[in-house]
């Protein structure tokens, strides 16, 4: 291995500590290191996060080989113009990546000092969704370019989870509220299942009851507190209404399909009355792609239906199929245009 520069080499000796691995002259050149006491408070605390991953979801985790993996980065990081040190691989790695089945799961731990404040972040990148099992046992399904993030004390003194994007969420029923914060609105359950929708660059939020029961608050733009009780099979939407992600009133919506809003956990697209272009603001998420419109009469067709989430390329012939669409696919882009062909057959439907 090239030889490290002192700083290094003291997080390379870390990481064979923390693996078992040190040999007879590693470790007696580790007790001179750990004496200088700035080094061994870092060490120390890094050294907690290592021994707390015991406690993350997923209990499969393999530390070993997740080091490996870490290990082998640092042999090739002296190929890589933007060099990435061994302390922050070693931060990186004491939280640990998972990767997952049509999932990726991103432990990200900060340097605080206080390890109670530590927040623990989990996020679903565009082209995956991701099942987490929470501390206190409840599910969460994230949807694709959603994550969520909680402190240390999570299902001891709170049950508070931040929300950016689209979840589904079965929770446990415990006396210590769980409560689900986003950018327009709070949620505050015991026990029940529901979906959120709360992508940050959308205009319309939800929520959806399945079972139980929830409460949904919000502060308007006076200062006014709003809140609404909702009943299984229930909806709340706000509509954000200008760049400072302020909302107009709550709006509640009964006796809806509420599986449907969940279908996407389970490998489905459901549409229902949307535009092209809202449609294709879900289909860039799903397979990670950006699409294009040459014809900007096109997000103006609206489509109702189900379809499995196939490839990409199946799916965007299922919209050829039900409406004048031509696609073309190169890599990450996708250009819609359309069909003059069929244009003739349908009808376009202002929003």
């Amino acid at each position: 291995m090239e030889e490290l520069d002192p700083e290094e080499r003291k997080w390379y000796l870390a990481t064979r500590l923390l693996t078992n691995s040190l040999t007879p002259v590693e470790r007696l050149e580790w007790e001179e290191i750990i004496k200088d006491e700035p080094f061994r408070k870092e060490f120390e605390l890094i050294s907690k996060y290592w021994s707390r991953s015991e406690d993350l979801p997923y209990l499969q985790i393999d530390k070993d080989q997740d080091w490996k993996v870490v290990l082998e980065r640092m042999r090739k990081q002296t190929t890589d113009t933007r060099r990435v040190t061994f302390i922050e691989l070693l931060r990186y790695a004491a939280v640990i990546a998972v990767v997952l089945i049509a999932s990726v799961l991103i432990w990200k731990v900060a340097t605080d000092t206080d390890v109670t404040n530590v927040a623990t972040i989990v996020e679903a990148p565009n082209g995956a969704r991701t099942l987490i099992t929470l501390p206190d046992s409840s599910k969460v399904w994230l949807n694709a370019g959603s994550k969520i993030s909680y402190n240390q004390e999570f299902g001891a003194e709170n049950r508070n989870i931040t929300l950016e994007g689209e979840a589904f969420f079965d929770v446990k029923k415990r006396t210590v509220p769980f409560k689900v914060h986003t950018a327009l609105f709070d949620i505050t359950v015991l026990g029940t299942a529901f979906n959120v929708n709360a992508y940050d660059k959308e205009d319309v939020f939800s929520t959806t009851l399945l079972r139980g029961s929830l409460k949904v608050n919000r502060v308007g733009a006076s200062g006014k507190g709003e809140e609404v009780v909702l009943k299984p099979n229930e909806r709340i939407i706000l509509r954000a209404t200008t760049t400072q992600r302020m909302a107009e009133a709550m709006v509640l919506e009964k006796n809806v399909d509420a599986a449907a809003d969940a279908d996407w956990k389970d490998g489905w697209l459901t549409v229902r009355g949307e535009s092209l272009n809202e449609l294709s603001k879900k289909i860039e998420r799903i397979y990670n792609v950006k699409i294009n419109f040459k014809d900007e009469s096109l997000k103006t067709y609206r489509y109702n239906g189900r379809i499995q989430q196939l490839s990409l390329e199946q799916v965007l012939s299922a919209l050829a199929l039900t409406s004048p669409v031509k696609f073309t696919i190169h890599e990450k882009n996708v250009i819609l245009s359309e069909n003059e062909l069929t244009k003739s057959k349908y009808q376009s439907q202002k929003p």
